[in-house]
Protein backbone atom coordinates (compact mmCIF):
# COMPACT_ATOMS: atom_id res chain seq x y z
CA UNK A 1 0.00 0.00 0.00
CA UNK A 2 2.91 2.36 0.64
CA UNK A 3 3.98 1.99 -2.98
CA UNK A 4 0.49 3.00 -4.12
CA UNK A 5 0.65 6.08 -1.91
CA UNK A 6 4.02 7.01 -3.40
CA UNK A 7 2.64 6.56 -6.91
CA UNK A 8 -0.38 8.69 -6.02
CA UNK A 9 1.83 11.47 -4.62
CA UNK A 10 4.18 11.33 -7.60
CA UNK A 11 1.27 11.40 -10.09
CA UNK A 12 -0.26 14.40 -8.31
CA UNK A 13 3.07 16.25 -8.29
CA UNK A 14 3.60 15.44 -11.96
CA UNK A 15 0.18 16.77 -12.94
CA UNK A 16 0.56 19.89 -10.78
CA UNK A 17 4.01 20.78 -12.09
CA UNK A 18 3.00 20.16 -15.70
CA UNK A 19 -0.06 22.38 -15.22
CA UNK A 20 2.19 25.15 -13.87
CA UNK A 21 4.44 24.84 -16.92
CA UNK A 22 1.46 24.90 -19.29
CA UNK A 23 -0.28 27.85 -17.64
CA UNK A 24 2.61 30.09 -16.60
CA UNK A 25 5.73 29.07 -18.53
CA UNK A 26 4.41 28.39 -21.98
CA UNK A 27 7.79 29.09 -23.61
CA UNK A 28 9.19 25.96 -21.94
CA UNK A 29 6.40 23.60 -22.93
CA UNK A 30 8.73 21.98 -25.48
CA UNK A 31 10.43 20.32 -22.50
CA UNK A 32 7.39 18.09 -22.14
CA UNK A 33 8.42 16.31 -25.33
CA UNK A 34 12.11 16.22 -24.48
CA UNK A 35 11.86 15.17 -20.84
CA UNK A 36 8.36 14.14 -19.75
CA UNK A 37 7.64 11.45 -22.34
CA UNK A 38 11.00 9.60 -21.95
CA UNK A 39 10.64 9.67 -18.15
CA UNK A 40 7.06 8.38 -18.33
CA UNK A 41 8.15 5.71 -20.80
CA UNK A 42 10.75 4.37 -18.36
CA UNK A 43 8.40 4.45 -15.36
CA UNK A 44 5.46 2.84 -17.16
CA UNK A 45 7.69 0.24 -18.82
CA UNK A 46 9.00 -0.90 -15.44
CA UNK A 47 5.49 -0.79 -13.96
CA UNK A 48 4.08 -2.97 -16.76
CA UNK A 49 6.91 -5.50 -16.55
CA UNK A 50 6.22 -5.90 -12.82
CA UNK A 51 2.62 -6.82 -13.64
CA UNK A 52 3.53 -9.27 -16.42
CA UNK A 53 6.37 -11.16 -14.72
CA UNK A 54 4.85 -13.47 -12.04
CA UNK A 55 7.84 -13.35 -9.69
CA UNK A 56 7.70 -9.55 -9.60
CA UNK A 57 3.95 -9.12 -9.13
CA UNK A 58 3.20 -8.97 -5.40
CA UNK A 59 -0.31 -7.46 -5.36
CA UNK A 60 -3.47 -9.55 -5.38
CA UNK A 61 -5.61 -6.94 -7.14
CA UNK A 62 -3.27 -6.82 -10.15
CA UNK A 63 -1.93 -10.36 -9.91
CA UNK A 64 -5.02 -12.47 -9.40
CA UNK A 65 -4.95 -13.43 -13.07
CA UNK A 66 -1.80 -15.43 -12.23
CA UNK A 67 -1.97 -18.98 -10.90
CA UNK A 68 0.26 -18.18 -7.91
CA UNK A 69 -2.53 -16.02 -6.41
CA UNK A 70 -5.15 -18.77 -6.65
CA UNK A 71 -6.08 -20.77 -3.56
CA UNK A 72 -9.09 -22.92 -4.32
CA UNK A 73 -12.10 -22.47 -2.09
CA UNK A 74 -13.40 -25.94 -1.10
CA UNK A 75 -16.35 -27.22 -3.12
CA UNK A 76 -16.99 -23.97 -4.96
CA UNK A 77 -19.81 -23.91 -7.51
CA UNK A 78 -18.36 -23.58 -11.01
CA UNK A 79 -21.76 -22.67 -12.43
CA UNK A 80 -22.00 -19.74 -10.04
CA UNK A 81 -18.58 -18.58 -11.18
CA UNK A 82 -19.64 -18.80 -14.82
CA UNK A 83 -22.80 -16.81 -14.12
CA UNK A 84 -20.81 -14.12 -12.30
CA UNK A 85 -18.36 -13.97 -15.18
CA UNK A 86 -21.14 -13.61 -17.74
CA UNK A 87 -22.74 -10.71 -15.86
CA UNK A 88 -19.46 -8.92 -15.27
CA UNK A 89 -18.35 -9.38 -18.86
CA UNK A 90 -21.50 -7.64 -20.06
CA UNK A 91 -20.90 -4.69 -17.73
CA UNK A 92 -17.21 -4.58 -18.66
CA UNK A 93 -18.10 -4.40 -22.35
CA UNK A 94 -20.33 -1.40 -21.61
CA UNK A 95 -17.50 0.28 -19.68
CA UNK A 96 -15.13 -0.42 -22.56
CA UNK A 97 -17.46 1.23 -25.08
CA UNK A 98 -18.14 4.30 -22.93
CA UNK A 99 -14.57 4.88 -21.82
CA UNK A 100 -12.77 4.35 -25.10
CA UNK A 101 -15.40 6.35 -26.97
CA UNK A 102 -14.49 9.21 -24.63
CA UNK A 103 -10.76 8.72 -25.23
CA UNK A 104 -11.34 8.67 -29.00
CA UNK A 105 -13.36 11.89 -28.77
CA UNK A 106 -10.55 13.62 -26.86
CA UNK A 107 -7.99 12.42 -29.40
CA UNK A 108 -10.05 13.64 -32.35
CA UNK A 109 -10.48 17.02 -30.66
CA UNK A 110 -6.71 17.28 -30.50
CA UNK A 111 -6.25 16.28 -34.14
CA UNK A 112 -8.95 18.46 -35.68
CA UNK A 113 -9.02 21.53 -33.43
CA UNK A 114 -6.14 24.01 -33.32
CA UNK A 115 -7.16 25.32 -29.89
CA UNK A 116 -6.63 21.85 -28.36
CA UNK A 117 -2.87 21.99 -28.26
CA UNK A 118 -0.50 19.16 -27.40
CA UNK A 119 0.15 20.60 -23.96
CA UNK A 120 -3.52 20.13 -23.06
CA UNK A 121 -3.41 16.53 -24.23
CA UNK A 122 -0.53 15.96 -21.82
CA UNK A 123 -2.61 17.43 -19.00
CA UNK A 124 -5.53 15.13 -19.82
CA UNK A 125 -3.20 12.13 -19.87
CA UNK A 126 -1.63 13.02 -16.52
CA UNK A 127 -5.09 13.60 -15.03
CA UNK A 128 -6.17 10.12 -16.20
CA UNK A 129 -2.99 8.70 -14.67
CA UNK A 130 -3.75 10.37 -11.34
CA UNK A 131 -7.37 9.20 -11.53
CA UNK A 132 -6.13 5.61 -11.65
CA UNK A 133 -4.74 5.95 -8.12
CA UNK A 134 -7.77 7.93 -6.95
CA UNK A 135 -9.89 4.94 -7.99
CA UNK A 136 -7.73 2.58 -5.95
CA UNK A 137 -7.23 4.71 -2.84
CA UNK A 138 -10.28 6.98 -2.58
CA UNK A 139 -13.32 6.38 -4.77
CA UNK A 140 -13.91 4.40 -7.95
CA UNK A 141 -16.84 5.19 -10.29
CA UNK A 142 -16.43 1.86 -12.07
CA UNK A 143 -16.91 0.03 -8.79
CA UNK A 144 -19.82 2.03 -7.41
CA UNK A 145 -21.72 2.84 -10.59
CA UNK A 146 -21.15 -0.22 -12.76
CA UNK A 147 -19.49 -3.34 -11.40
CA UNK A 148 -20.64 -3.18 -7.74
CA UNK A 149 -17.61 -5.18 -6.62
CA UNK A 150 -16.60 -4.94 -2.97
CA UNK A 151 -12.98 -3.81 -3.53
CA UNK A 152 -10.03 -3.74 -5.93
CA UNK A 153 -9.17 -7.36 -5.17
CA UNK A 154 -12.41 -8.49 -6.82
CA UNK A 155 -12.48 -5.86 -9.58
CA UNK A 156 -13.27 -7.14 -13.08
CA UNK A 157 -11.09 -4.53 -14.79
CA UNK A 158 -8.13 -4.08 -12.42
CA UNK A 159 -5.52 -4.53 -15.12
CA UNK A 160 -7.29 -2.45 -17.73
CA UNK A 161 -5.77 0.68 -16.21
CA UNK A 162 -2.61 0.75 -18.31
CA UNK A 163 -4.51 0.36 -21.57
CA UNK A 164 -6.99 3.00 -20.38
CA UNK A 165 -4.13 5.43 -19.77
CA UNK A 166 -1.83 4.65 -22.66
CA UNK A 167 -4.41 4.62 -25.47
CA UNK A 168 -4.58 8.42 -25.43
CA UNK A 169 -0.86 8.55 -26.27
CA UNK A 170 -1.50 6.93 -29.65
CA UNK A 171 -2.64 10.36 -30.84
CA UNK A 172 0.97 11.55 -30.44
CA UNK A 173 2.73 8.55 -32.00
CA UNK A 174 6.45 8.06 -31.47
CA UNK A 175 8.72 5.29 -30.25
CA UNK A 176 7.96 5.96 -26.57
CA UNK A 177 4.18 6.31 -26.78
CA UNK A 178 3.66 3.32 -29.07
CA UNK A 179 5.96 1.15 -26.93
CA UNK A 180 4.15 1.81 -23.66
CA UNK A 181 0.78 1.41 -25.39
CA UNK A 182 1.89 -2.05 -26.53
CA UNK A 183 2.93 -2.87 -22.96
CA UNK A 184 -0.51 -1.84 -21.74
CA UNK A 185 -2.08 -3.96 -24.46
CA UNK A 186 -0.03 -7.00 -23.42
CA UNK A 187 -1.17 -6.57 -19.80
CA UNK A 188 -4.79 -6.22 -20.95
CA UNK A 189 -4.68 -9.29 -23.23
CA UNK A 190 -2.95 -11.41 -20.57
CA UNK A 191 -5.68 -10.44 -18.11
CA UNK A 192 -8.54 -11.22 -20.51
CA UNK A 193 -6.98 -14.52 -21.60
CA UNK A 194 -6.72 -15.64 -17.97
CA UNK A 195 -10.33 -14.59 -17.28
CA UNK A 196 -11.55 -16.76 -20.13
CA UNK A 197 -9.39 -19.79 -19.42
CA UNK A 198 -9.39 -19.65 -15.59
CA UNK A 199 -12.39 -17.61 -14.36
CA UNK A 200 -12.12 -19.25 -10.94
CA UNK A 201 -9.05 -17.09 -10.26
CA UNK A 202 -11.20 -13.94 -10.15
CA UNK A 203 -13.96 -14.59 -7.60
CA UNK A 204 -14.03 -14.90 -3.84
CA UNK A 205 -16.53 -17.75 -4.19
CA UNK A 206 -13.77 -19.85 -5.78
CA UNK A 207 -10.51 -18.18 -4.72
CA UNK A 208 -9.84 -17.98 -0.99
CA UNK A 209 -7.19 -15.30 -1.49
CA UNK A 210 -9.92 -12.89 -2.59
CA UNK A 211 -12.04 -13.33 0.51
CA UNK A 212 -12.09 -10.53 3.08
CA UNK A 213 -10.40 -12.67 5.71
CA UNK A 214 -7.33 -12.97 3.46
CA UNK A 215 -7.40 -9.46 2.02
CA UNK A 216 -4.12 -7.55 1.69
CA UNK A 217 -5.81 -4.16 1.29
CA UNK A 218 -6.80 -1.85 4.18
CA UNK A 219 -10.52 -2.12 4.88
CA UNK A 220 -12.76 -1.47 7.87
CA UNK A 221 -15.21 -4.28 7.16
CA UNK A 222 -14.71 -8.01 7.07
CA UNK A 223 -17.84 -9.46 5.51
CA UNK A 224 -16.66 -13.00 4.82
Amino acid sequence: MKILMYKFAFSFALLLNTAIFVLFFDEYVYLLDDILIPVLFLLFLIDSIIIIVPKLNKDTFSGKYLKKFFREYPLYNINKVKNLKKREDQVAFLIFLIYFSGITTIGLLYIYNDWFELKYLYLVFLFINLSDYICILLWCPFQHLFLKNKCCNTCRISNWDRLMKFTLLLFIPNFYTISIFLMGLIVFLSWEYSRNTSPEFFYSTSNENLRCTNCDLPCNSKKE
